[in-house]
């Protein structure tokens, strides 16, 4: 052992580190024993580029940037048309939905401290009626797609160290919704050391690190590290649908787009909405010297962020919702080739102090695919993230937009109905308006006091 703390100790000093074994003498063997664990876990190897991600935030790369191809929607008003192409191509995705060829991954690794609930996101109640939970909503958006395709998607959800055992426990007592256990399977994602304002690691206490999750980015080498992408293989999954636990109006595994993957044969395929606010503060798709990328809202100047085309319509539209379809062979071969997504440094505090926290974002997956794929879809219908305490994006903004958009569907589907108080949709009953016009064809309806849909 302590040849081994020896060699440990050569090699943080070689870095210009070695303060991290500055209260060594006065640790007890326990403590010992698990600061030079999370040590021998640190690749030194990442010092250069989480320097080299904060000198990028002062000075950006140089960008060629042009908008990208996409595939718009073919009706923008309700209730809405995805476009031409991605419809025709809808049974490709129904069929390889109904083979098991379809995962679903769901990041979860967020807590809901920001929405003051103490736990985590995933199992914050955000139905306005129900108070079904965020967790409960996906399970049963799963369990319908396997109603209507003969398969439920396996799900993989991807947590952090700090709500790992939370979250297992949740679905645990939850009887994971009603989905097979055997077919839930949870991971963690890594976490990164943080630097200070030197570039000298910086230490939580005298015998630990300070870390922080690596980002949703992280998702791809945890699916590898993790067993996750050996387990798909296994099933015989072709095609990944990822997802983000804070939106519960995206579908879990939505035919169309799947098609649109498959028949186009992309390696990566991602959601956008158009953008109307030139200040909304999402990420664009366009091109970088003809590569396809995610360009962060912060590299736009105010004038280009609002520059228009001849139809008065904003050129950099095409805002990325974190939405996308893999391809399984292609997270195989980041995987093999020992692929790293490139990290992004931001300020983040650590008690009293401010230290620089490092991430990877999962859309820079992107400029690594041979062929991307881009499919607009309705705002109203598939982007309502539930991020805040408070506002559009924060429960009871996200609550009363569930309902404007269903009270708008209820209106579609039964012009002659009063307008509910109240209204919830069961996400095992549909998915959105026009579904929601045909499951309520034949059935009768009281809307004379709040209104939940069901099954």
């Amino acid at each position: 052992m302590e040849a081994d703390t020896e060699h440990l100790r050569q090699r943080f000093e070689q870095a210009g580190q070695g303060h991290v074994f500055a209260a060594w003498p006065e640790l007890a063997e326990r403590a010992r024993r698990r600061l030079a664990r999370q040590l021998a876990a640190v690749d030194l190897g990442l010092l250069a580029p989480m320097r080299d991600a904060i000198a990028a935030l002062s000075s950006p790369p140089p960008r060629k940037l042009a908008p990208a191809p996409a595939f718009a929607l073919a009706d923008e008003k309700f209730p809405y048309l995805l476009s031409d192409a991605a419809r025709a191509v809808a049974p490709a995705g129904e069929r390889a939905l109904a083979r098991g060829e379809v995962a679903v991954i769901l990041v979860a690794g967020g807590q809901g401290t920001r929405l003051g609930f103490d736990g985590p996101k995933g199992c914050f109640p955000i139905l306005p009626l129900s108070g079904m939970t965020l967790f409960e909503v996906f399970a049963r958006k799963l369990r319908r797609a396997g109603r209507d395709y003969g398969r439920i998607p396996p799900l993989y959800v991807m947590v952090g160290n700090h709500n790992e055992q939370a979250t297992t426990a949740f679905f645990e007592q939850h009887g994971f919704f009603g989905l097979n256990p055997d077919d839930v399977r949870f991971f963690a994602q890594s976490e990164l050391p943080g630097l200070d304002d030197s570039g000298k690691l910086v230490m939580a206490g005298p015998d630990a690190l300070w870390t922080a999750p690596d980002g949703h980015g992280g998702v791809v080498s945890a699916l590898h590290q993790k067993g996750m992408l050996a387990d798909m293989r296994a099933r015989g999954v072709r095609y990944a649908s990822y997802i983000q636990v804070d939106n519960p109006q995206i579908p879990v595994a939505d035919p169309a787009f799947l098609g649109l993957h498959i028949s186009e044969g992309a390696e990566v395929s991602l959601k956008v909405v158009r953008k109307t606010d030139p200040a909304e503060k999402v990420g664009i798709f366009c091109l970088d010297d003809g590569v396809p990328c995610i360009v962060e809202y912060t590299e736009f100047t105010p004038e280009d962020s609002r520059r228009s085309d001849e139809n008065g319509r904003l050129v950099w539209w095409q805002g990325s919702i974190a939405v996308h379809v893999f391809g399984i062979e292609f997270l195989q071969r980041l995987a093999d080739t020992g692929t790293q997504l490139p990290l992004h440094a931001a300020r983040k505090k650590a008690g009293e102090a401010e230290v620089w926290k490092f991430e990877r974002f999962v859309f820079d997956t992107i400029p690594l695919a041979a062929r991307v794929v881009c499919l607009e879809v309705p705002r109203e219908e598939q982007f309502l993230p539930l991020k805040n305490p408070d506002g559009p994006f924060g429960p009871e903004g996200v609550r009363q937009a569930l309902q404007r958009y269903w009270k708008k569907a209820l209106r579609l589907a039964r012009p002659a109905l009063p307008e509910p108080p109240a209204i919830e949709v069961d996400p095992l009953l549909c998915e959105n308006a026009r579904e929601l016009a045909a499951a309520l064809e034949d059935r009768k309806l009281d809307a004379t006091g709040p209104l939940r849909l069901e099954p």
